[in-house]
């Protein structure tokens, strides 16, 4: 269950809350919807590159970076998309596991279509600005690639934009949901010995917020519990402060997205089949190509005695004892990343893959 409740925040950190841009120009919009590549007859658009090559929601056009490195990266797209058909192919789709998942994550999917939408339609960046932000980042940092030095000025460009939209659309998400905090509620956290858990400590729209559900999130975050007899977490009124703002936030943004219509919209609809996607990866690579993946003690040595020139501490050797976890999962990952990189070259050898070079170097 520990690995259920770490998925979510795993889904949140791949596929983070993003914005994108608009340049002038009428082909930038065209290119979005070309046909980039297709697997095994799934097709990967324009827009989905341009995305993960830094650009979200993919409406910029990125021609400073080089078509090499467009090609990395839509290589890491197809072996995502390979990893999700096998999955499917596996019925992993139709797990508890995976449907959990989702539930889990269809608030964020709400949410960051909403995002998504709201950044397309109000950000304006020009070719102009950004040219000269890329010359700028070249003349502070020499001998950067262009393809990095691209990636950094649409990043310091629309940054304090993306922002300030984001603000804006939480303003008016809380305004029009009625989100508040019940602070007399939160006031009795800490000062008196059994708060209920059904205690309403905020709400928006039809959503509320119980203490018992701060109580619940709290320990996903901690959930071996406090080893040093510290007090208990969901009796500091701060950090459940900070807890409830967060939870408020999320919550108020997605019912307005609700009322704005997401719910159903071909946003919407892309945005679970994204979310659905790094859902089957997940599983595949855990479930699947790294699912023998083990480390032996005779490894951890072996490693140990390779490294040991750096295992000193204050002039004294470090004992394997301290230092063999550390190594066991160092080793993990690196085996772990070996085994999905293999996996994913004998699905190329099975898969029907097909790219479209006249359209890279315009994407």
């Amino acid at each position: 269950m520990n690995r259920l409740q770490r998925k979510p925040l795993m889904l949140l950190l791949a596929a983070g809350i993003a914005g994108g841009m608009l340049v002038s120009g009428c082909s930038s919009k065209d290119i979005r919807q070309e046909t980039v590549a297709t697997v095994n007859g799934e097709e990967i658009k324009g827009s989905e590159l341009r995305e993960f090559l830094g650009v979200p929601g993919g409406v910029f056009a990125v021609p400073d970076i080089p078509v090499e490195r467009k090609k990395e990266a839509l290589d890491q797209l197809v072996a995502v998309r390979l990893l999700a058909q096998d999955g499917r192919s596996r019925g992993l789709d139709n797990t508890s596991e995976f449907k959990e998942i989702l539930r889990q994550n269809d608030r964020l999917v709400r949410i960051k279509a909403l995002v998504r939408k709201e950044i397309e339609s109000k950000l304006k960046v020009t070719n102009e600005e950004i040219k000269a932000e890329i010359a700028k980042v070249k003349e502070a940092n020499k001998g950067i690639s262009d393809a990095d030095a691209a990636m950094r000025a649409v990043k310091s460009v629309s940054g304090s934009r993306i922002q300030k939209i984001q603000e804006d659309l939480i303003a008016a998400a809380k305004k029009e949901t009625g989100a508040a905090v019940d602070n007399q509620a939160v006031a009795r956290i800490g000062k008196e010995e059994n708060v209920p858990d059904n205690v309403v400590l905020a709400s928006a729209g039809d959503e509320t917020i119980l203490y018992g559900d701060v109580k619940k999130i709290l320990r996903g975050l901690s959930p071996g519990g406090d080893p040093h007899g510290r007090s208990d977490l969901s009796k500091n009124p701060v950090l459940v402060g900070n807890i409830l703002g967060r939870e408020l936030t999320m919550r108020s943004l997605a019912a307005y997205a609700k009322k704005q219509g997401v719910d159903g919209s071909e946003g919407y609809k892309a945005m679970r089949r994204e979310m659905e996607r790094f859902v089957l990866r997940s599983l595949v690579a855990d479930n699947v190509a790294a699912n023998n993946v083990g480390v032996t003690d005779k490894e951890i040595e072996a490693a140990y005695a390779e490294h040991s020139a750096s295992m000193v501490r204050d002039g004294k050797k470090i004992p394997l004892a301290m230092v063999k976890e550390q190594i066991r999962a160092a080793l993990w990952n690196e085996k772990r990343e070996k085994a999905i990189d293999a996996y994913i070259v004998e699905l190329r050898k099975k898969a029907k893959i097909t790219v479209n070079d006249a359209v890279l170097p315009k994407v």
